[in-house]
């Protein structure tokens, strides 16, 4: 941070003099650029990731606005029938026999009948984000839990600790890669 020379003598002074004086530093995290990290079935992606891929499929975009991290992605079921569409933190559409358990963009909760995730994105803070959910496609699904990712053939991934480097993160047998 660069601070100004002539303004810390100006507060020197008035210091001196025995004035009181009251600055607010306000930095603005969006004007910064201040990476963020997602939390994806405890594995900590660092760094600004921007998607999550496995076997070349998209699970889920990142990117940011006001609130922080957002989240933007389409959840199918194993027909390619859409269930649950997510634009920048927003439910625009969940298919009717799903429940909408929170309406708030920093915290969003799809489940289905039997009470299992279809999808949870929640902000902790400006700079942290969690998303977990039941990701499928026609050949396979990804489950992710906020304890692991339990991929197609059964593996469980966790508490790997990446660099997205401000790209693309894959999901791949070994483990998550930035690409």
């Amino acid at each position: 941070m660069i601070i100004n020379a002539g303004l810390c003598g100006l507060v020197t002074e008035a210091l001196k003099a025995g004035v009181l004086i009251y600055l607010e530093l306000r930095l603005i995290e969006s004007d910064l650029g201040l990476p963020y990290t997602l939390i994806f079935g405890n594995n900590f992606i660092f760094d600004s990731p921007k998607s999550i891929k496995i076997y070349d499929n998209i699970l889920f975009s990142l990117s940011e606005n006001t609130l922080g991290p957002c989240l933007s992605t389409e959840i199918s079921d194993n027909l390619g029938n859409q269930l649950v569409k997510v634009d920048q933190n927003a439910c625009i559409y969940y298919r009717e026999e799903l429940i909408n358990k929170s309406r708030e963009p920093e915290h969003i909760l799809i489940i289905n009948t039997n009470g299992e995730n279809i999808l949870e994105s929640r902000i902790l803070d400006k700079k942290t984000i969690l998303v977990s959910g039941m990701f499928t496609f026609p050949q396979f699904m990804l489950v992710a839990t906020q304890n692991y990712i339990l991929m197609p053939d059964g593996k469980r991934l966790m508490h790997s600790r990446i660099n997205a480097k401000n790209g693309d993160v894959a999901i791949a047998e070994d483990g998550l890669k930035s690409t």
